[in-house]
């Protein structure tokens, strides 16, 4: 045992333990008398019994959970542990190289010493009480006194802790204020609970659709046939039944609905090359103006709204059936047709190549596709309020803009099975090509953990979106795809998108918890 002077330690001391009165300190100096012992455990072992005595310790924690450092022992005191004048402190301590934590400390009072105790607290000053800490525990021993003593302690955890060592500290000052000072390591080795990786909770981007004007158009082709120099429609002749059904059909659904508005019909009439140019535009003029009559006379529409248009002969289409075809001679053929040469000039020539073979087997098989008469016809469908819209859906959806499905769907709440079959089925299918409708079926999707099929909905749309950056960069993020999360994600927040704001702080909570582990 070695005897040396530490005023900074006895002040310590003093400041959570009674300092002996004024009159017993007459003529003293401050002097300690510390013994230091230092036993190190096992990484995992239980606390050893290190104080052969009057007091025993025994450990039961030092352990992690959920963010929380958990401390615990039990103290056993028997009727000789402290001198009846004296006082005893165990003060537990976590510490590594650079850092530590003093936790709250165990005061066991011997019995004369709780009486002076006792009248110093009636004398001192509330400026001395206001540097009083009172003991976690607090124990008058004497004659009878034997029990455990339970100390239990939990703190916040730090990163640091995981090499730390746990000490206690105990310091015995007897009645002549005489001090010994043991310090055991009680546990070099904290035991961590099992920690699962970070899991990111990112934010979806979705938006609102434009309150756009709900023009539409419904077009096709018709491939009537007609008498041999004729251009009267005959209603029963070969396949006009089936063309001029498709026909009806899509102009009955338009002319039949009260919440439409017609704009226009546009007739445009084609025929195929051969034959002379001049009796070929007569042909598609005279075959376009028969549609139109036939609608006109059908349904009773006003002359104003039509638009007749022919194409004499329809080279165009002629060109991309051969590309698509195998026939003999194709790069030739291709090389007449894209040719300057009037329309009867490379008619001739096309019946030149390959010795009129490969124009034999198109006029078979390729000019029938020629001879044709498209329409368009252009409307409007007047807006509906939420309680029509949600009938309109029903019976006919094609009549709703995006916007009021996108409220119909709201109107059943996002936890619905309505809202989700709205958003991921019913405005895709009418909105296919709509970068919004596109965005917001891949947020939910996203959300029900379908990255892949997100990610290839999300590729079909121009990438120029701050909401289509974010959700792809979701979906990196959720695949483990940092590097490519981080970029796509930057976009989107350059331009204030809060949910790519958020999306970067897990991003970055993630990469840490990776380093970590």
């Amino acid at each position: 045992m070695a005897t040396i002077t530490n005023i900074h330690s006895i002040i310590h001391t003093l400041r959570r333990i009674l300092s002996p009165s004024p009159w017993e300190r007459a003529g003293e100096r401050l002097l300690g008398v510390r013994l230091l012992f230092l036993f190190v455990l096992s990484c995992g072992s239980a606390f050893a019994q290190n104080y052969q005595g009057f007091v025993y310790v025994n450990g039961r924690e030092f352990l992690e959970r959920n963010d929380t450092l958990f401390v615990s022992f039990d103290i056993h005191v028997d009727s000789k542990a402290v001198p009846t004048c004296g006082t005893v402190i165990f003060e537990p301590e976590l510490a590594d190289d650079t850092r530590k934590v003093i936790l709250p400390y165990i005061r066991l009072t011997g019995k004369k010493r709780a009486h002076l105790d006792r009248r110093w607290f009636a004398l001192c000053s509330d400026e001395w009480l206001s540097y009083y800490q009172p003991p976690h525990i607090s124990v008058t021993t004497g004659k009878y006194t034997d029990e455990i003593l339970s100390y239990n302690i939990h703190l916040p955890y730090e990163d640091w802790m995981e090499q730390a060592n746990l000490s206690l500290k105990q310091e015995i000052t007897g009645c002549r204020h005489q001090s010994q000072l043991y310090v055991y390591t009680l546990n070099n080795c904290l035991n961590l609970s099992p920690r699962a990786p970070y899991q990111v909770q990112p934010l979806v981007s979705m938006s609102t659709p434009d309150d756009a004007s709900k023009t539409r158009v419904r077009q096709g082709s018709a491939f009537l046939d007609f008498q041999v120099g004729r251009s009267v429609i005959l209603p029963d002749f070969r396949r006009n039944p089936v063309e001029l059904a498709k026909i009806n059909d899509a102009i009955s659904g338009i002319a039949d609905d009260a919440d439409v508005q017609l704009k226009g019909i546009t007739v445009e009439g084609f025929a195929s090359p051969e034959g002379t140019y001049a009796s070929n535009e007569k042909l598609s003029r005279e075959r376009a103006a028969a549609l139109k009559e036939y609608i006109r006379n059908r349904y009773f529409f006003a002359e104003q709204l039509f638009t007749v248009r022919w194409t004499g002969e329809d080279w165009k289409g002629l060109k991309t059936l051969v590309e698509q075809s195998d026939l003999d001679y194709k790069n030739e053929l291709l090389a007449v047709i894209s040719g300057y040469e009037e329309p009867d000039a490379k008619e001739r020539k096309l019946k030149a190549v390959g010795r009129g073979i490969p124009y034999s087997k198109m006029l078979r098989e390729l000019f029938p596709e020629l001879r044709r008469v498209e329409y368009r016809v252009d409307y409007m469908v007047r807006n509906y309020n939420l309680s029509e819209a949600k009938e309109v859906l029903r019976r006919n959806p094609d009549n709703l803009s995006q916007l009021e499905m996108y409220r119909v769907a709201e109107s059943y709440g996002k936890d619905s099975r309505e809202y989700r079959e709205i958003m991921t089925e019913i405005i895709p299918k009418h909105f296919a090509t709509d970068a919004v409708a596109i965005n917001n079926a891949a947020a939910l999707l996203i959300g029900n953990e379908e990255y892949q099929t997100a990610r290839r909905l999300l590729e079909k749309v121009s990438p120029q979106s701050p909401s289509v950056w974010n959700n792809l960069g979701v979906i990196a993020l959720q695949l483990g795809e940092l590097d490519k999360a981080e970029e796509l994600l930057n976009q989107a927040a350059l331009v204030g998108l809060k949910e790519a704001v958020h999306n970067l702080e897990e991003m970055k909570r993630k990469r840490e918890d990776d380093k970590k582990r």
